[in-house]
């Protein structure tokens, strides 16, 4: 008779096999890593908090997989619950997040983080991690103004009143001594604000005001904006002789690949997946006064823009100033090779999505001019929440 086994006492494992466990959970996705921490006493020992108060933005702690939906039902709205998705594995939680009763959302970053203008302080800005409720404190964004902007009754001083039209965040690395940089492109007045937590003002980047900056992405490390006249990133590093200015990462006047206009033209940058950067180009075709778009790669060695027949078997969702990419074999209900529609392209009631490879045109199911209209399956969500911003999401 063989011996009996005594159970295993998890609650004392030894830090160092615990702490593998948790290193290798947080390698896979934050959210695996606050379940572990969530468990039981020992366990949150043996690990560093993703939870501090307004401290700085720990690359390692990003949500960035994770894509906030909507409200998990209308009956919680009061309580602040939403629903997030996973666009890796296609996991779907509910989450509540009181700070939303105290704060106006101005927009949800790439990385997945949300950034809130706070109600009970002048002007405080501040991101929201949702997932580990990790609050980060940046200065405001009017201190970016001129003294006679802000004497400018026309300008306003809240912080919504900025329309925060893209953030994200640079040099976020998977250590915690690493400082990253918030980048904040903000229209009336048309600004690019940068500011590090701590930071008591925000700096502003020089730039041609007159250009719109019409995405704003974050990839390897850097960020990326899509103008008329190329691709720009910000440099972020500065000192007493240098300040933050911008870069061309592409410029398209040498060799245009296409012809913008901006009265009916838009330029939408999407992170395919970490793998590459792609642009898509939204244009309207004078001829026939119908919509076409065309797709293109973004070759950072030879600063060059590659036009594409593929997105690398990725669906890619873009709306007028956010983008997701999502893989078929997780989602099977979208198809691969595909740029999807966010509803605020005009054309979204009419066109569901464009098939790369063939030029071929998606056409929507949705009854035109339905007020009533609720996203009913994972395309029409997913555009939805592209759409939207601010209070759209609060």
């Amino acid at each position: 008779m063989s011996p009996q086994r005594r159970p295993r006492d998890w609650g004392n494992l030894a830090e160092g096999p615990a702490g593998l466990i948790a290193e290798r959970l947080l390698a896979a996705d934050v959210a695996d890593y606050v379940r572990f921490r969530a468990v039981c006493g020992p366990w949150r020992r043996c690990c560093a908090s993703p939870r501090g108060g307004g401290g700085p933005v720990d690359g390692r702690f990003l949500p960035r997989r994770w894509i906030m939906i909507d409200k998990a039902s209308p009956a919680a709205a009061a309580a602040r619950r939403h629903r997030f998705l996973n666009v890796a594995t296609g996991e779907c939680i509910h989450t509540d997040l009181p700070e939303l009763a105290e704060h106006d959302l101005l927009m949800v970053t790439p990385e997945g983080l949300l950034l809130l203008f706070r109600k009970d302080a002048p002007h405080g800005v501040r991101l929201l991690n949702p997932l580990t409720r990790h609050l980060t404190e940046l200065p405001p964004f009017a201190t970016v103004l001129t003294p006679e902007q802000r004497n400018d009754p026309h300008q306003g001083l809240r912080g919504e009143d900025f329309r925060v039209r893209g953030v994200a965040i640079a040099d976020s690395s998977s250590t915690s001594t690493s400082t990253s940089t918030v980048v904040a492109y903000l229209k009336s007045p048309t600004t690019l604000a940068v500011a590090k937590p701590g930071d008591e003002r925000c700096t502003k980047i020089d730039f041609d005001h007159r250009l719109m900056l019409y995405s704003t992405v974050p990839f390897a490390g850097r960020i990326y904006h899509a103008t008329a006249i190329g691709i720009m990133t910000p440099e972020t590093t500065t000192s007493s002789d240098q300040p933050p200015r911008m870069l061309t990462a592409v410029d398209t006047t040498i060799d245009p690949p296409f012809s913008f206009c901006s009265m009916s033209d838009s330029l939408h940058l999407v992170d395919n997946g970490g793998r590459e950067l792609i642009l898509v180009y939204r244009t309207v075709s004078h001829d026939e006064f119908r919509r076409e778009y065309a797709v293109y790669r973004m070759d950072l060695d030879s600063r060059l823009l590659i036009p594409a027949r593929s997105l690398s078997g990725r669906a890619v969702f873009i709306g007028l100033s956010r983008s997701v990419s999502i893989s078929p074999s997780t989602f099977p209900s979208v198809t691969g090779d595909t740029v999807y529609l966010g509803f605020d392209c005009g054309e979204r009631t009419k066109i569901s999505g464009y098939h790369v490879g063939d030029g071929s045109i998606e056409h929507s199911q949705l009854i035109k001019h339905a007020s009533w209209f609720k996203p009913s399956t994972l395309v029409d969500c997913l555009s939805w929440c592209i759409k939207s911003n601010g209070k759209q999401l609060g």
